[in-house]
């Protein structure tokens, strides 16, 4: 289907099942979700976009019972399916469709590869790779509202129409840069099943403030970031509508706890506590009685090397120079503690090379095997005379600069 194509809106279990038999054969598939979470733990399904090549369907779960059909079309892996900006929209299939729809291809990552920024816009891409401005008026959309308003409609369609333009364009470019693999090793997360299971037992290293506590007030937040992750789930609310961060810190912190001390806590309501406080408590007491051999403890990082600061700027420098070479956000490269890892490594070269991402797969190609090149004094920089641009030269032996 050419951009402005044609679409139809489905909403009856045999329709889709029509719509299912249509697409069987597609060995493409562009996707994308429309949904609202703002108010609830779990987002809530409101709109399923697919297309291939010849035909555009917006599929409305809220009217079909039975969604089994497309679910059992995503899953097929004969078939790549095609997302922008991927990770809310799998959340949405796996807990529908019980699995990932692989094989998968993102086109936010891949534009991340190719240099267009880490986290570029669809309506950017597609103005930049398709050439056409799209509507941006329903970006915030009641999209659980029924009847959907025809503007709705065809700003949906076109989030999916719009993605086959892109995804070749992309594909192309990763095709002529080589890059087909850095995709590959770059997909895995979005690809691991894992990524959508949130652990409840290590959610509280996410809350705001885990880093001022003491390995006991950590045990005791364990329990009690775990708590609530339970319990925006069974109610399915956002976590901070049971309980905000600054008060899972607050309690963690205190040395006893019971209603009467919540009463007198600021920013907990009365029935906040009437609800939760017992299985507060509780929570609060299995931290505290936690043996000290499982208290959690933070990553502690290394004490760093003498002149680790002189030798980051070197790496750092390094770092960029390559990323302006090959056309891609240099955080993308590497983070600037990997580097200060790394940074304070070369300054002891006594241990095993640092694990960091930089260390490893395309990274490694890219820029990992010059980093430590430079970190071993392997490696100089110096200006061009003539062009006045920054050079990277191997060291001989005798330490004089060569090529």
């Amino acid at each position: 289907m050419e951009p402005n194509g044609k679409f139809e809106y489905i909403d009856s279990e045999s329709g889709l099942r029509q719509a299912c038999a249509a697409l069987a054969d597609a060995k493409v598939l562009y996707l994308d979700t429309e949904f609202h979470r703002e108010k609830t733990y779990y987002p809530h399904f409101a709109l399923l976009q697919i297309a291939d090549k010849a035909h555009c369907y917006l599929i409305d779960p809220l009217a079909i019972k039975d969604m089994q059909p497309v679910w059992e079309l995503l899953l097929s892996p004969d078939t790549i399916k095609v997302f922008h900006a991927a990770r809310q929209d799998l959340e949405i299939i796996i807990r529908e469709a019980g699995a990932l729809p692989l094989p998968l291809f993102d086109t936010q990552v891949a534009a991340a590869l190719l240099g267009y920024g880490q986290q570029v816009g669809f309506g950017n891409l597609v103005q930049r790779l398709a050439k056409t401005t799209l509507p941006k008026l329903e970006s915030f959309s009641d999209w659980l509202g029924r009847p959907l308003t025809k503007q709705q409609l065809l700003y949906a369609a076109d989030d999916v129409i719009y993605l086959r333009p892109v995804y070749q364009a992309l594909q192309q470019e990763l095709e002529a840069t080589g890059r087909q693999a850095w995709l590959f090793e770059e997909m895995g997360t979005l690809c691991d099943p894992a990524t959508y299971d949130n652990d409840s037992q290590n959610m509280f290293w996410r809350v705001k403030g885990v880093t001022k506590l003491k390995p006991q007030q950590l045990a005791v937040l364990r329990e009690l970031a775990a708590w609530r992750e339970h319990e925006a789930k069974r109610l399915d609310i956002p976590r901070k509508r049971v309980l905000t961060d600054e008060l899972l810190v607050d309690l963690a912190r205190r040395p006893q706890l019971s209603l009467a001390d919540m009463e007198r806590m600021r920013g907990m309501s009365s029935g906040q506590i009437q609800r939760f406080g017992p299985a507060l408590i509780d929570a609060w007491q299995r931290g505290r009685e936690c043996a000290k051999g499982e208290w959690p403890h933070p990553k502690q990082r290394g004490h760093l090397s003498e002149g680790t600061e002189v030798r980051l700027e070197l790496l750092d420098a390094l770092m960029r120079l390559r990323a302006d070479e090959e056309r891609i956000a240099p955080h993308l490269i590497a983070c600037r503690d990997e580097l200060s890892l790394l940074a304070s490594w070369a300054g002891r070269r006594a241990d095993a090379e640092p694990d960091i991402a930089c260390l490893r797969g395309w990274r490694r190609t890219l820029i990992g095997e010059d980093l430590l090149r430079m970190a071993k004094g392997e490696l100089c920089m110096r200006l061009d005379v003539n062009t006045g641009r920054p050079l990277i030269e191997r060291i001989h032996p005798d330490h004089s600069p060569g090529v």
